[in-house]
């Protein structure tokens, strides 16, 4: 059990080994989940703004958080995680 890990690119909350992403010698990536990294590679290339956009989207249709809610959440916690940091 991993406590306190959370994915450094969208935030997820790492818990299971089957929510780590993979490395490109199909050893666990213990800095991003499963849905931002596999094989080594981000699963995306997009600018941070549009990430955010797909974030907030995810959380309102498939999480039921409001709009404003999600857009704060991720505004305020994407760009502090590593893969976004300047």
């Amino acid at each position: 059990m991993y406590m306190d890990k959370i994915c450094q690119s969208c935030g997820m909350p790492m818990k299971e080994n089957s929510d780590f992403g993979t490395n490109k010698e199909d050893t666990p990536n213990h800095e991003y989940c499963r849905y931002c990294i596999k094989d080594g590679e981000f699963t995306s290339d997009m600018s941070m703004e549009d990430f955010i956009e797909k974030q907030v989207k995810i959380a309102t249709t498939q999480m039921n958080i409001p709009e404003e809610k999600a857009r704060e959440f991720a505004e305020k916690k994407i760009p502090a995680l590593s893969r976004w940091k300047k």
